[in-house]
């Protein structure tokens, strides 16, 4: 068996690993070595199960059956049957306040229990109908499998990332918080996913992960030899990883990244405004000027066009500076001040937005939104901020701007981002899109889900509440002696097949 030890080069490591926390794309790559799920999405987006081997649900999309597979163990010993799976559906259903975990927002609201019917079945009951339940089973990395002695845990214990047990091919020997992990090849793995190339344990012998947040060092690393793996190519540095490298650069199951616009900021409850700002950008000069590779895309909606139902809506928010002008002017904004901002009753037109820490290439394209946007007489000021404070930040319901890049394994994702119940980014859109969303996650087939999500995209779009701009990739380059990398349909990279070429 090929063996090996390889290092990874990852833009963040954290200090903590308390799963329903673990939201980020930096943790989901290392987490997805050691956590496996119930079902996934391969690379070519299909749904598959996993650690379940199949799934039945009633006609009013309340009542779910799961059938677990036999023969798994968890990486401290303890088995994996229909008990162990139910525990998890419940913590991650309903979280417990008692030891401060909260709940995983992937699970819809409406979930009830679940509970073990016999060894290796597990019904769960939902208090509503949520049409795709079972693709929330494998939506994300943070929706895996724990041993129940983790599960039991207090939510130190389930932080630390010594005392995570999954039913992965890595196990961990060491890790340093925000700093290193070091992954271990687990010796008697034995349940490959269906997309896998070989069965047994994972042929690297050991990954080590480390945190290098300056892409120019991850990037210097991997020419020097020094490394063999570096996550988030900058787009710039894209062209010349190909020259000598494997570039790994899939679109993936998901959203595309774009601006939310919070109607309680000041400004924003005027559509006029709203439009004006999604008709001043270019979003053509972005991909130029920022991704010269050419493998990246406009956006064509809220998804991008691997989700079924996503639709071409770009002539309704295309770059049409003079329009943008002409619904200023409509909305008032008519005035200018020294520095060619357009002005009101004395105050100017200006946004602000934090540049997300999750993904590399934010503040660069904000910066050309920024420039954008002047050429119309607005304002965009970028502030930044940094991992511990990014989500608080932005939370505030007087930040105008917000930015999205979330993955979607299903149509439903809209709900979670944008229904009132869930983390509504907009704040105030009102009851006409819950109305729409509820329609979205209650539909009990996928025609009719499918159907529903494009009435809520166009409802979206056409009211100015989300401004999309390009599609969203994760990026890798890694030395052409490691061989056979897997990356699934959500943007996980997988070790489990991958080997070095002496």
């Amino acid at each position: 068996m090929p063996g090996g030890e390889i290092i990874y080069l990852n833009e963040k490591l954290v200090d903590g690993y308390q799963q329903q926390n673990t939201g980020s794309w930096h943790v989901a790559q290392v987490w997805n070595q050691i956590v496996e799920r119930l079902f996934y999405y391969d690379a070519e987006g299909n749904f598959v199960p996993h650690l379940a081997t199949g799934f039945t649900e009633n006609e009013d999309r309340t009542v779910f059956g799961l059938t677990i597979r036999r023969g798994v163990t968890f990486s401290n010993g303890e088995r994996l049957d229909a008990a162990s799976v139910a525990a998890n559906l419940n913590l991650l259903g309903k979280g417990d306040k008692g030891r401060g975990i909260p709940r995983a927002s992937y699970f819809p609201t409406c979930y009830g229990a679940a509970e073990a019917v016999d060894e290796y079945e597990v019904r769960v009951r939902l208090d509503a109908p949520f049409g795709d339940f079972i693709q929330k089973l494998g939506a994300w990395s943070a929706v895996g499998i724990l041993a129940p002695a983790t599960i039991n845990a207090s939510l130190d214990q389930q932080s630390d990332l010594d005392k995570i047990y999954g039913t992965g091919p890595f196990v961990v020997e060491s890790w340093l918080p925000s700093k290193e992990v070091v992954l271990r090849r687990r010796a008697d793995y034995a349940w490959p996913r269906a997309d896998a190339k070989h069965d047994g344990p994972a042929r690297l012998e050991r990954v080590t992960v480390q945190q290098v947040i300056e892409p120019s060092l991850r990037a210097g690393s991997l020419e020097s030899g020094q490394v063999d793996l570096v996550h988030y190519v900058q787009p710039v540095e894209e062209p010349f990883v190909a020259e000598g490298f494997d570039l790994i650069a899939p679109t993936f199951f998901g959203s595309v990244w774009g601006l939310q616009l919070r109607l309680t900021a000041p400004h924003l409850d005027d559509i006029r405004v709203r439009k004006a700002l999604t008709h001043g950008i270019d979003r053509s000069d972005i991909l130029t000027t920022n991704y010269p590779s050419g493998a990246w895309a406009e956006a064509k909606s809220t998804f991008n066009e691997i989700v079924p139902g996503t639709l071409d809506l770009r002539e309704r928010f295309a770059y049409n500076p003079d329009l943008a002008n002409s619904l200023l002017d409509e909305a008032g904004w008519t005035s200018r001040d020294g520095a060619g901002y357009r002005t009101k009753d004395g105050e100017r037109l200006s946004f602000l937005i934090y540049p997300s820490v999750f993904i590399t290439t934010s503040e660069a394209d904000l910066q050309l939104i920024a420039q954008q946007w002047k050429r119309i007489g607005v304002r965009l000021e970028i502030k930044a901020t940094d991992f511990s404070n990014y989500n608080t930040v932005t939370a505030q319901p007087d930040v105008p701007l917000y930015e999205n890049h979330w993955l979607a394994g299903s149509q439903t994702e809209m709900w979670r981002w944008w229904h009132s119940s869930q983390a509504n980014q907009f704040m105030a859109p009102g009851e006409e899109l819950d109305g729409l969303l509820e329609d979205l996650v209650q539909a009990k087939s996928e025609h009719d889900r499918i159907e529903a999500s494009k009435v809520v995209q166009e409802y979206v779009i056409d009211n100015a509440f989300y401004i999309p701009v390009h599609e969203f990739r994760q990026t890798w380059g890694a030395a052409t002696r490691l061989r056979d990398l897997g990356v699934d349909g959500l943007g996980l990279i997988s070790f489990y097949d991958a080997w070095l070429d002496a």
